[in-house]
């Protein structure tokens, strides 16, 4: 499990808000409730950033999201009031720009990946190296998104979820360092 720091950033407009949550030590073995301090409006239109840390540099292939101890793990749930028919959302890359990804690296780096394989299997079959990560990370930093979003009966929220732009901000929040 890789997991170690996760934080929600809260953005509204383009300005970056306070933090709604930081753990500089997280742990998918330890997993509590923390209640913040005080109250926070989350508006429409508002988004809501979580990042997860990890150290997997001991490894010599891609780690990927899942539930085994192998896989990258790192959840954050937040509990909101009053109550809305909102179960569930979360955003992925979007996969025709994943898949565009992965033929870039196919024919740029000869890379053995192909429209026939599984995402997983895609991300396997790249060789890694310091320049195939920093291209991920660019390529994150600027890919459309997929979101989906479900009613509390399991449904979705009809609307158009895919090729959606990453929130940006365009106003990050200044902190004030303490003189020790």
């Amino acid at each position: 499990m890789t997991g170690k720091r996760v934080y929600t950033k809260h953005v509204r407009n383009g300005k970056e808000l306070p933090e709604l949550n930081r753990d500089n030590h997280y742990s998918p073995h330890f997993q509590e409730i923390r209640r913040l301090q005080e109250p926070v409006d989350v508006l429409p239109g508002d988004s809501l950033i979580t990042t997860c840390d990890d150290s997997t540099l001991d490894r010599e292939n891609i780690t990927l999201g899942g539930f085994s101890i192998k896989e990258e793990m790192c959840v954050n749930y937040i509990h909101y009031y009053p109550a809305v028919d909102l179960e569930v959302c979360k955003s992925s890359v979007d996969s025709d720009a994943l898949g565009a990804f992965f033929r870039f690296m196919n024919k740029r780096y000869k890379d053995n990946t192909s429209s026939t394989k599984s995402v997983a299997e895609n991300y396997q079959s790249i060789k890694w190296s310091y320049l195939a990560s920093q291209m991920l990370i660019n390529f994150y930093d600027i890919a459309p998104l997929s979101m989906q979003c479900n009613r509390s009966d399991g449904t979705r929220f009809p609307g158009n979820w895919n090729d959606k732009d990453i929130p940006r901000i365009t106003l990050p929040i200044t902190t004030q360092s303490g003189s020790c």
